[in-house]
């Protein structure tokens, strides 16, 4: 993909210090990343500069601004996140973690400059190929959590790991990118993103707050990866598994288990849907805790019957396994105590997400028989058996906190409600303004074509001229329109001859041509100035062509290559 497709990113051959941009690399919801050439060390290397698009945009000088000055604030605070954040990840020299080699300022925003990285993006090789073998999946896998682990003992989550932030080298080893949603160390509760990948951010990453998030979150998106690449498609998104479970019906994420079923090893299989559970809580809480289970360092402990008594016979049902979530403990209270069976059922997941207390061991139904009890239990439903005034306040905590989850999910369905409609308004708002110009247009045809009539018929009706000398006539050219009138200054009429050039007026493509050429009024940029005088001689423009090929003839082949294409598609840019 060309430059021409990212307009606010700074143009080729564009000099930071001593580092001169080539190409873009990508671009993302906080900055874009360039590969530059180090001039110093005739090296390589890629750059991306913080650009966050929801409340900053780039000025004609080249400059990053915020969008207006209400967002003032967020502009800086997250520069200045992006800056410690380089200076934390310049610390760590790992062969799976992307190598940061300094960090600077300039057009009043940041840049940071690491190791350019040659090979294949995760996310492309996953295209291409569809799914992965075990064998090299695990390949894969297992050093970045190498890396991984390093950043998380350092006390910083990565918050946006997916297939298209792991780069394979040519050598095949892997190398985890853009710790861009890095922005705060764990247990800080401050406001991190709201930028999140479908399929790859767990439940908790859709609050506001940061505060439950933690290793857990970037092993849920290890977890996802990992299923992208033996379903050949990425999970349902958290929002949707969220309507099943605090819905109160089943988990609608068809788990690894069944889909890689006879093709991957039941181990690697357990453990990817361990990191997916929905519930923060139900997940491993670490990257050594998960790679043990991936790898099956330690074999769960066995599960035995629960022991027979003088009340119940020896056939009756074990215990849950060592291994049990805390979701599968709540569940299995919840079959035994029927007064607060739906509370369980309804809260699921999120009721272990929420609760700050380690949930009760499981109680074997063997136990269950008429035993002495203390005085504080009363019993339930009929059933001979007691609940501790914890349990209790704990199903009044669930119950409260399904409704919040409620709420919570109804608040974004609203949002999004909102935001789709206004895009449908935004949508007809431009459809009308263009059947509008096209109406006034023929109305201006019609109208020329009335005024043109009469001078017809009358020169048709008049008597054939007597021969006598004329004195010299001088042709009188009546414009089709009224001439163009830029305003003072040099932004300003830059800006304005644009307008008129997106119109298809050729004398306008002219002079947005010759700013591009010039630098006035916007920034330099060759192919820019080579696509609009193009466009200009095709429309007929005296001295368009000329001009256009001595533009040509600076430009690198490739670039050359890029007006032609962009011309030929008759696609005005918007920059």
């Amino acid at each position: 993909m060309s430059e021409l497709a990212y307009p606010d990113a700074l143009p080729p051959e564009y000099r930071l210090h001593w580092y001169v941009l080539d190409r873009v690399l990508g671009q993302g919801g906080f900055g874009i990343t360039y590969l530059a050439r180090d001039t110093n060390l005739d090296q390589p290397v890629a750059i991306k500069e913080y650009l966050p698009i929801d409340v900053a945009t780039r000025k004609a000088d080249s400059t990053v601004r915020p969008r207006a000055d209400d967002q003032t604030d967020r502009f800086r605070w997250g520069l200045d996140r992006f800056i410690r954040e380089a200076r934390t990840l310049a610390r760590f020299d790992h062969p799976n973690i992307v190598r940061v080699y300094s960090v600077f300022e300039f057009n009043n925003t940041a840049y940071m400059v690491m190791r350019f990285e040659e090979g294949e993006n995760f996310a492309a090789l996953l295209e291409r190929r569809r799914t992965l073998p075990e064998d090299e999946l695990l390949r894969v896998l297992l050093p970045v959590l190498d890396g991984l682990e390093l950043i998380h003992n350092a006390g910083f989550i990565h918050r946006d790991i997916k297939p298209d932030n792991i780069h394979i080298r040519t050598d095949g080893s892997p190398v985890l990118l853009d710790f861009g949603s890095a922005r705060a160390s764990l247990g800080q509760g401050r406001t991190v993103t709201i930028l999140v990948a479908p399929g790859y951010a767990p439940f908790e990453q859709y609050y506001s707050s940061g505060e439950h998030q933690g290793p857990w979150t970037d092993l849920y998106g290890l977890g996802a990866t990992s299923y992208r690449a033996i379903a050949g498609v990425p999970p349902l998104d958290a929002i949707t598994r969220s309507k099943g479970v605090l819905g109160s019906s089943r988990e609608v994420l068809v788990p690894a288990r069944t889909i890689g079923s006879g093709h991957y090893s039941e181990t690697v299989l357990h453990a990817i849907d361990h990191a997916l559970a929905f519930a923060e809580k139900d997940r491993p809480q670490s990257i050594a805790e998960w790679r043990r289970e991936l790898c099956q360092e330690t074999a769960p402990a066995p599960v035995h019957a629960a022991p027979a008594t003088a009340h119940a016979p020896a056939h009756a049902p074990s215990a849950p396994p060592a291994i049990a979530t805390p979701l599968g403990r709540r569940v299995a209270v919840g079959a035994a105590f029927a007064g607060i069976a739906a509370v369980a059922g309804a809260t699921g997941a999120y009721f272990v997400m929420q609760s700050s207390k380690p949930p009760p061991a499981p109680v074997p139904v063997a136990t269950l028989a008429p035993a002495p009890t203390p005085k504080s239990i009363a019993p339930v439903g009929g059933l001979d058996q007691k609940l501790s005034d914890e349990k209790l306040r704990d199903a009044k905590v669930a119950a409260e906190t399904l409704a919040a989850a409620k709420l919570a999910a109804e608040k974004l369905a609203a949002e999004k409600l909102a935001a789709e409609k206004a895009e449908s308004e935004r949508a007809a708002a431009a459809k009308a303004k263009l059947e509008r110009e096209a109406a006034e247009k023929a109305e201006k045809s019609k109208a020329k074509e009335r005024l043109a009539a009469p001078k017809v018929e009358e020169k048709r009706a008049a008597p054939a001229p007597v021969a006598k000398p004329e004195p010299e006539k001088v042709a009188v050219a009546v414009p089709d329109k009224p001439a163009l009138s830029p305003p003072a200054g040099d932004v300003p009429a830059f800006s304005y001859y644009l307008g008129f050039a997106h119109r298809g007026d050729g004398e306008a493509m002219l002079k947005v041509a010759e700013s591009y050429e010039s630098g006035r009024g916007v920034a330099q940029n060759g192919v820019w100035a080579c696509g609009w005088y193009e466009l200009a001689g095709r429309r007929g423009v005296s001295g368009a062509k000329a001009r256009k090929e001595a533009v040509a003839s600076k430009l690198q082949p490739r670039e050359l290559r890029q007006c032609h294409d962009w011309a030929d598609g008759q696609a005005a840019p918007k920059g």
